[in-house]
Parts: structure tokens; sequence; C-alpha cells
């Protein structure tokens, strides 16, 4: 299956096999065998990038997931791998394969949005505005509140001529709740 690891029983395995006996002499044949990861991975890695992105498609980030995935799964099975090279590269064509195959299994189960739909906002920052507005705005007294929706949300403005003095005291207030406002707000 694409993004497993060997399993741990083969790790297991060859871990008893390699395991010293109680004289302290291996079998004939079983030495352990120590690779040199960043060699391997040197020599091959920007190599089996190019693969993946030209072979399948992928994206340089994608087929570097892979390769690490690869990279893992080689150092998990080390005792038990005979040819490292051959295994890195088959564990990380079959990564790339199942990265192929997430992302068509992907597509084949999302719903195309109905035409003319517009895109889903993603940024937060217009309902973090509004959280902090509304939050500001409970702070305001429930005259402030009253004055504020009327003028902003139901659209009522003051005259320009009306000079009367209940005008030009609503007028005050409602710059004082504008203030208050955004005091709460700064």
């Amino acid at each position: 299956m694409p993004g497993e690891t060997a399993p741990l029983e083969n790790v297991v395995w060859a871990a008893s096999r390699f395991a010293p006996s109680q004289d302290g002499a291996r079998p004939a044949g079983l030495e352990p065998r120590y690779w040199d990861w960043e060699d391997l991975y040197s020599r091959l890695g920007p190599d089996l990038v190019v693969l993946g992105a030209r072979r399948f498609g992928l994206s340089r980030d994608d087929a570097e997931e892979a390769l690490q995935m690869a990279a893992t799964a080689i150092v998990l099975a080390a005792p038990s791998v005979r040819s490292p090279e051959a295994y890195l590269t088959s564990v990380f064509l079959r990564e790339c394969l199942g990265i192929l195959r997430r992302r068509s299994q992907l597509a084949r189960t999302e719903v195309a949005p109905p035409v003319g739909f517009d895109a889903a906002d993603d940024s937060c920052e217009r309902i973090e505005v509004t959280c902090r507005f509304r939050q500001a705005f409970s702070l305001l007294s429930p005259v402030c509140r009253s004055m504020m929706r009327s003028c902003l949300l139901d659209g009522r403005r003051r005259a320009e001529s009306d000079s009367s003095s209940a005008a030009r005291t609503a007028y005050k207030r409602y710059r004082k709740c504008l203030r208050t406002l955004a005091h709460a707000l700064g």
C-alpha cells in the first residue's frame, strides 16, 4: 500500500538474526551492513525528485515528500535490505504512485461548484473585524447603540439645514458615540 513502511516484524526478525550469539560470533555471511545514508540520499535524491516530477507530474514538494517517506522506510528496514539503492528507488516510485492515486481519488470525490458560484472567502480578516466590531458595539450604551443603528443601518441622516437645538444635541451625542466606538476598537 502507498505510504506504508516496512512491517515491524521484518525489523525485529532481521535484528534477531544479526544479534550476536552468546560467544559474540556471528554466523558466516550475516554481518550487519552499514550504509552511508547521507551519501545514498545525496546521490539518488535529486534524480529521484526529478523522476517523480517528470514521470508522475508531481510538484517538487510532493516528490520530496515521497522521497522522505521512502527514506524512512529504508531506515526501518535497513537490516533486511540487500540493495539500498534499488529499495529506495522502488519505495520512492510506490510512494509517488500513492500520492498520484490519492489525488485522483480526491478529484473524483470532490463536487464541482455550480456555474456562477463565488469561491469562499478564505481570509479570516473579515471575520475578525466583524467580531471586534460586535464586541466594541456591545460596550456602547443602549442609547448609543440605538442611535448608531438608526444612522448606520437604517440610513437616517442628519438634516444639513436643520439647525434646531435637538438636532445639534443628537449630532453631538452621535459624535460622542462614534468616539466611544473608535476607542473600543483601538
